[in-house]
């Protein structure tokens, strides 16, 4: 008797196909549940009753038909996959990623499966990741062009420059209709790879500079204690000329001047310190002091208060307030 139904079911299965490639629908509907009836434990049926329901987009009833073939057979590869290409479609990425992987352990060398898992993870934005997975697809298919594409892309925007130009020409090779963009992306990455170059050349020029600055710098905090400025000005000056943004060397010049008594030229030097940083507080210190020193106390009580603001316990600035507050009351400024 079971092989009868079995016998009746493969009928209506055949007939559900027919209509199905006719385009009668609703016919092909008809027969693929008849067969599901005649044989409800064939997982077959269920999973063409996904296809047709998939095609007609009526999503929800084949994400239901695909599911029911799974419960059937766990190990449906053919409904785990489709169902992956609903849900990436639905942007439920990771849904997608669940049924492929349960195509992999079922059937390790589906291409399809491993390549949709790849893009999957860059879709998430876990390109890195989504790497092993691309290069399994090329152990099975080495000439997959659209691994070669995208492994390309990745690796250039990894900086990889050598590998992106590796599957890019590869690609060109195995497809010539994409000879134009490949050599676009391949200009692309050399240019890329020389402009990291030189990059790369400038930071350690740059490292080579502080270092050396370093040393000089070193040199010219001696002199500023010894009170030799002219030499502590020198060493600044040196290392200006290669980098006239350093802090430690501004701040070497400033005290220089101001310690050869050059207080406007000291004071053009801080000012150009807190313009290039804001919260430098010993510029506005020193420019304190020195305004103080040549008897210009309003002055020098805004630069002492905007160190307070920022920083309340800033050593020496409260008696500095104070003793240009006492100058101003008694009427000893002169500006």
């Amino acid at each position: 008797m079971a092989n009868i139904q079995e016998t009746y079911a493969q009928r209506h299965y055949e007939s559900a196909l027919d209509y199905f490639e006719q385009g009668n629908y609703e016919k092909a509907l008809q027969q693929i549940d008849y067969a599901i009836q005649k044989s409800p434990n064939n997982p077959d049926y269920y999973s063409t009753k996904g296809v047709f329901l998939h095609r007609m987009n009526d999503i929800p009833k084949a994400v239901e038909a695909y599911q029911k073939a799974i419960e059937v057979f766990p190990g449906h590869t053919f409904s785990h996959y489709n169902l992956g290409i609903i849900f990436m479609k639905e942007g439920k990425i990771l849904q997608a990623i669940q049924q492929w992987e349960e195509v992999i352990r079922n059937k390790p060398d589906d291409v399809d499966s491993i390549f949709n898992i790849a893009v999957a993870l860059s879709r998430l934005g876990k390109s890195k990741q989504a790497i092993p997975f691309y290069n399994k697809v090329l152990e099975y298919d080495p000439s997959h062009v659209m691994t070669h594409q995208n492994l390309g892309v990745i690796y250039r925007d990894e900086g990889d420059f050598v590998q992106a130009k590796m599957h890019f020409n590869i690609l060109k090779d195995l497809d010539s209709t994409y000879s134009e963009v490949v050599e676009k992306e391949v200009f692309r990455c050399e240019e890329k790879e020389f402009l990291a170059k030189i990059e790369e050349e400038k930071k350690q020029t740059i490292s080579c500079l502080k270092t050396e600055a370093d040393s000089v710098i070193e040199k010219a905090l001696s002199s500023l204690i010894e009170e030799d400025f002219v030499k502590a000005l020198e060493y600044s000056e040196s290392i200006l000329k290669d980098m006239p943004d350093d802090k430690n060397a501004l701040l070497v010049k400033a005290q220089a001047l101001a310690g050869i008594w050059k207080n406007d030229e000291a004071i053009k030097v801080y000012e150009r310190i807190v313009e290039l940083f804001p919260r430098e507080l010993e510029a506005y210190f020193q420019m304190g002091v020195i305004s103080s020193n040549i008897g210009k106390y309003s002055q020098a009580l805004d630069y002492f208060q905007k160190v307070k603001k920022i920083d309340a316990f800033y050593p020496l600035v409260d008696e500095n307030i104070e003793s240009v507050k006492r100058n101003i009351q008694n009427g000893v400024q002169n500006n």
